[in-house]
């Protein structure tokens, strides 16, 4: 009986020991981290270094006038509406390069060209090649005009579009080609003009607004044709034949833009729209719309083109149309669009900062299409 009794409370002992403990000695809870709607990025969050300054990076902040004496003349000077002037150099494509003139001042380049101010980088070149020389970073956090800005990069960032930071406090943005991981152009620009493109995550700080400084009425076909022509360089980088541009095309895609407006509301969902128009009143980098496949698809519907042999793209806002095209080939979810090997014909539509692109067979290749049927 004692044995009993004596079991009996010992197990009562440990009973209200179990049961308290939890109490007295709670566990500790799991941080929980809110879902932010980012990717996990599997590279370490380093602070980032700046490297010596060489190149075409130590002409941004210059006086064009500097940049004339040592590159000459531009062949062309056009006007963006944007609050810069596009300049262009290169007749040959193996020799073409841009840049940004802001208040008589460079403020962007962007290269597709092989010369000495590259180096040291080279087009052609692959990730690998660059992470031998220097280490590629995710964040960066860097102050402009007395505000602190902090952004981000993605996995796909740091694959096709590293950024890469100078000792003279400018950045290039590598390009690399979602076809073959090869570096296809360079953009060297400033804070500001990283702020108002920025193709990355924001963690502190606002992306710049994108401002119309002269509104043009009907489309743009100085704009038009120099969209083609970007995109055609791409093109012969990855060993694909060009587009041609005609008549029939340009007025196509400006067809196809007007069916968009016209037709928004078969178009779109109501959510999408709500989140078209979101992107209008912010007008940033950061709030871009852009058509996807499926309402691309009826687009062409709507503007009674044949969808089997025809596709292409339709963004906004557009502040540098050299940028946006070198963000499309370098992004897995857009370059597959501009990826047949087929001979095709192009459309581009622009007006103000708005960009569409139409891609259609050519008719010798729907006539070989139909016969083979």
């Amino acid at each position: 009986m004692k044995r009993f009794l004596a079991f009996i409370g010992v197990f009562f002992v440990v009973l209200v020991i179990g049961y308290l403990q939890p109490v007295f000695f709670p566990a500790e809870k799991p941080k929980q981290v809110a879902d932010s709607g980012m990717r996990d990025v599997s590279h370490t969050a380093l602070p980032y270094e700046e490297i010596a300054t060489s190149g075409f990076a130590e002409y941004i902040g210059k006086k064009t006038d500097d940049f004339i004496n040592q590159f000459g003349e531009p062949i062309e000077k056009q006007k963006t509406g944007m609050g810069y002037d596009l300049w262009i150099y290169g007749e040959k494509d193996a020799d073409y390069f841009e840049i940004n003139v802001q208040d008589e001042k460079v403020a962007v380049i962007k290269a597709f060209n092989n010369s000495k101010e590259v180096i040291p980088f080279s087009l052609g070149m692959n990730l690998s090649d660059v992470s031998e020389q220097m280490t590629i970073f995710s964040n960066f956090t860097f102050t402009y005009k007395e505000n602190d800005y902090s952004i981000e990069l993605m996995e796909e960032d740091m694959n096709y579009r590293p950024l890469i930071a100078f000792d003279n406090k400018t950045f290039a943005i590598l390009f690399f080609d979602h076809s073959d991981g090869r570096l296809s152009a360079i953009t060297y620009l400033n804070k500001e003009s990283l702020l108002t493109l920025m193709p990355y995550q924001m963690v502190e700080g606002e992306a710049l607004p994108i401002l119309m400084t002269e509104e043009q009425a009907g489309f743009d076909s100085v704009k038009s044709n120099h969209a083609i022509r970007i995109i055609n360089l791409l093109r012969i980088t990855e060993g694909l034949p060009t587009y041609s541009a005609n008549t029939e095309s340009q007025r196509n895609a400006q067809k196809l833009f007007d069916a968009l407006i016209k037709n928004e509301k078969t178009i779109l969902s109501s959510e999408r729209a709500e989140i078209w128009q979101f992107s209008k009143e912010q007008a940033t980098s950061q709030a871009i719309f852009t058509l996807t496949n499926n309402e691309y698809q009826k687009l062409l519907k709507a503007g009674q083109l044949n969808k089997k042999d025809a596709t292409g793209m339709y963004t906004e806002p557009v502040y540098d149309a050299t940028f946006t095209i070198l963000s499309w080939f370098s992004d897995s979810l857009y370059h597959s669009r501009f990826a047949h090997d087929e001979t095709e014909n192009i459309g581009v539509a622009f007006s103000n900062a708005s960009m569409l692109v139409l891609l259609q067979e050519s008719e010798s290749e729907i006539s070989q299409t139909e016969e083979s049927e």
